[in-house]
């Protein structure tokens, strides 16, 4: 009777162990030393400037474009958070590396460096945005008479 009673014991404690135990796949354990949520956030507070200069017309004032922050970080919260933007980013990691890729990214961002690069990428990719945003103004003629030109080929021909 004894033996019945630890064996259904331990067959009903297995399924919890072996949940205890349960790794994660290298995916899920890649999104969480990047932070993916917080990286997210960090990145749209990065990018928050092009928003700033989208707006530069409209004369807010300071406390204004402070509310236009909040109600933006606030937006970006709920980007970061949707279940959907985490399982399609993991989709195009796994597209675009193999699962050892994948081990290799995890081991380098354990190291001081690959913290380093977490931290920093946000507010470089939103730096170099703003600049591409402001040489794109630069450039952005040639690619308009190039589509003006383009355009009026096409209403001369009668295509529509």
């Amino acid at each position: 009777m004894k033996s019945i009673l630890l064996l259904t014991f331990s067959l009903l404690l297995l399924p919890v162990s072996g949940q205890e135990e349960a790794k994660p796949a290298p995916i899920d354990e890649l999104l969480k030393i990047m932070k993916f949520e917080q990286t997210v956030i960090d990145g749209g507070e990065a990018g928050f400037a092009m928003v700033e200069q989208s707006l530069a017309g409209q004369d807010l004032n300071k406390e204004e474009m402070g509310e236009v922050k909040d109600a933006f970080m606030a937006y970006m919260g709920k980007v970061a958070g949707d279940p959907q933007l985490k399982a399609k980013t993991k989709a195009v990691y796994e597209e675009h590396f193999s699962e050892d890729e994948i081990t290799a990214l995890i081991a380098f961002y354990k190291t001081p460096v690959g913290q380093k690069t977490l931290d920093v990428m946000p507010a470089i990719t939103g730096e170099v945005m703003a600049l591409s945003q402001q040489l794109a103004q630069k450039h952005v003629g040639s690619f308009q008479d190039a589509l003006t030109k383009i355009l009026e080929r096409r209403a001369a021909r009668g295509d529509k």
